[in-house]
């Protein structure tokens, strides 16, 4: 702790006497010792600031765990804010949960913060926590029971794209999903939901990309199947659209070239060469808002006075390009 100018002829007795401490006590949160209680310590600190203390940074690095997974896309937003982070005094490591348990329960032992790009299973928060009382937990783009997570608002997302395709008179409408996407099944479920409260009579399809799959073949099983073919598909990640459009329709002909695709994501996500994209309708939300507001958890934390996750949900829009044709009832 420090004093701020002109603040030096504060009394401790008195600050002491106000909170019915020892003054003792008050030195022991001024050198930031570990033995006072936590309660104590933000009562001792809310007092000092009223008469013109301020804290200073920890007397040590925070260490920080970067916990990733075999996903590109959450790799690629991990590994960005691990270099916003650089700009603090902060030391980041990265493991792999999955690859490798034990280096990341050794880590989890003795850091502060754990932030997950992996799509951790509550088991697995549960066990770092075991380790580490006071382990900080962050998810990134993923619910869970760590103490915060940052993700798009999924279930607006989805209902956004019902609402839309409705408005369009779609009734017969596919739904793309992989099992690589993690949030598949919020996005899935409420555009499910919100379709059949405007239309019971609609019909939706699932097209499903196992693990091993390929997006062309999936794709030409279910067309060389379904019967009537639907008028719209929407893909629950801008990726599958991009593959989709490139790999599989653009060089068919037929009624496949009346098709109106839907997508969801931000589609320089996905592409470094914006002339190669196609702009198709979406629900579009803003990856650096996941990261600011992570950014901000980790450089702010709050105090967390029960172990019930905060979360944060940053609100999608329905972006309109023309992809998707009214269809006549």
């Amino acid at each position: 702790m420090g004093m701020k100018n002109g603040i030096g002829r504060i009394n401790f007795k008195e600050i002491a006497r106000e909170l019915g401490i020892s003054v003792m006590t008050l030195y022991r949160v001024l050198n930031n010792e570990s033995s006072v209680k936590q309660e104590t310590r933000v009562r001792v600190t809310e007092a000092l600031n009223r008469y013109g203390f301020y804290t200073h940074k920890p007397a040590r690095e925070i260490r920080i765990i970067f916990d990733f997974c075999d996903h590109i896309y959450l790799h690629h937003y991990g590994t960005e804010l691990m270099q916003r982070l650089s700009h603090h005094d902060y030391s980041c490591i990265a493991t792999d949960h999955r690859k490798n348990p034990q280096k990341f329960l050794d880590a989890a032992a003795e850091s502060d913060i754990i932030v997950y790009c992996s799509v951790p299973e509550n088991s697995v928060i549960e066990e770092a926590r075991k380790n580490n009382p006071d382990l900080y937990q962050i998810s990134v783009y993923t619910k869970c029971d760590a103490d915060i997570v940052v993700s798009s608002d999924n279930y607006l997302g989805g209902e956004l794209a019902a609402e839309h395709l409705h408005a369009m008179g779609h009734r017969h409408v596919a739904v793309y999903l992989s099992d690589s996407h993690p949030t598949r099944f919020d996005r899935y479920h409420s555009f499910f939901a919100r379709l059949k409260s405007l239309d019971p009579d609609s019909r939706i399809d699932r097209i499903h990309e196992r693990r091993g799959d390929s997006l062309p073949r999936v794709c030409a099983q279910y067309f060389d199947s379904v019967r009537p073919i639907p008028t719209a598909i929407f893909f629950l990640t801008g990726g599958a659209a991009q593959k989709f459009h490139l790999e599989f329709l653009r060089d068919r002909s037929g009624p496949l070239k009346e098709l109106s695709i839907m997508s969801y994501d931000h589609p320089e996500n996905f592409a470094q060469d914006p002339e190669i994209l196609e702009r198709f309708d979406r629900i579009e939300f803003h990856p650096q808002e996941i990261l600011d507001w992570t950014e901000f958890y980790i450089v702010n934390r709050p105090m967390m006075k029960r172990r019930s996750s905060v979360h944060t949900y940053i609100k999608p829009i329905l972006r309109i390009a023309g992809s998707v044709r009214r269809v006549k009832s």
